[in-house]
């Protein structure tokens, strides 16, 4: 699949251009940004977009869902005025979507956002930066966790919260030490998950060398790809994907604070694909900054999400930078 990766001499009208059904709105899917946060999405970041799919004559609605954490924007109500207290307003016509429709896949039921089912263009935009749980957020976290209901973050959170087999645990600390929440202690020379404290990232999983630890039904990753999958199969086939590189944190624009920049490539990338545009966004930060970025500061592989993506949707991580 091509990825475009976009010049500045270009026109976003002529890019647009072709890309959505003729007369019927477009969803932009994206995410405004903790209340606090300085490096996710401005109003001026999203409005050459919103203004270019005027220009060709679209309708336009920028939405997203709350969240299932302690935030102003765990409701419907808290979340809009926190849009608005971010100046969204001057964008365009916003809405925070709190109506849901089930979704199966591979026996895990997803509540996903009923205005993505029932739009005839969706445009998603997506910031990329870390993300303590994903290691990296872009279009498939963006839709993972952003298309759908509170009640579904949750269990995909929940559903890699860690199991420990104390026979093979020999309580080295590695679990431990990269743990991003501090919740497993090394008590009596065994590792000891806390459940309460635990946000279900699936780090230690991965990590220990000894394989003690396992998810309780999925890693996070897993069941990550699989909500993005749930949304893209009701989505219609006219959605494209932008990424934004920039301010490229090492936390997720959930957060308030989304901690140190890790990196410093700047870039706009387009396609139809939101797994290779995901892996081209990697590719390229990587190649600038001569590491991989995402597994250094945050222990965890970015593209395993992606290769899970690949398992349940007909996208690929292949691409061609054109």
């Amino acid at each position: 699949m091509n990825v475009k990766l976009f010049k500045p001499n270009e026109n976003l009208v002529d890019i647009f251009k072709g890309k959505f059904i003729p007369n019927e709105p477009v969803i932009i899917k994206m995410h405004f940004g903790e209340p606090g946060n300085e490096t996710a999405f401005k109003p001026e970041d999203i409005k050459p977009y919103v203004e270019a799919l005027k220009e060709l004559g679209y309708e336009l609605l920028m939405m997203d869902t709350p969240v299932a954490y302690n935030s102003p924007r765990n409701t419907k109500d808290g979340y809009e005025k926190a849009i608005k207290e971010r100046g969204y307003d001057t964008v365009g016509a916003y809405k925070v979507v709190d109506e849901y429709i089930n979704v199966d896949i591979d026996n895990m039921t997803f509540e996903v956002a009923k205005d993505l089912s029932e739009a005839k263009n969706v445009l998603v935009i997506s910031h990329i930066k870390g993300h303590e749980c994903a290691g990296f957020g872009g279009a498939i976290k963006n839709l993972g966790m952003g298309a759908l209901s509170p009640k579904t973050k949750k269990m995909i959170h929940g559903a890699s919260k860690p199991e420990i087999d104390p026979e093979k645990c020999i309580g080295c600390g590695v679990c431990a030490n990269l743990c991003p929440a501090k919740a497993i202690d090394i008590i009596d020379e065994k590792a000891k998950p806390e459940w309460n404290r635990c946000w279900g990232c699936s780090i230690c999983e991965i990590s220990c060398p000894q394989e003690a630890l396992t998810p309780n039904l999925r890693i996070f990753d897993d069941a990550l790809a699989m909500g993005a999958c749930a949304a893209i199969k009701v989505m219609p086939e006219s959605t494209f994907y932008v990424n934004i590189i920039k301010n490229i944190t090492k936390c997720c624009d959930c957060e308030s604070d989304a901690g140190e920049i890790v990196a410093h490539y700047e870039g706009t990338l387009f396609s139809q694909d939101p797994v290779a545009i995901d892996t081209a966004s990697i590719d390229l930060i990587n190649e600038h900054e001569g590491k991989e970025v995402f597994k250094v500061v945050n222990h965890k592989d970015p593209k395993l999400q992606l290769e899970y993506a690949e398992k349940y949707s007909n996208f690929k991580m292949e691409y061609e930078l054109v």
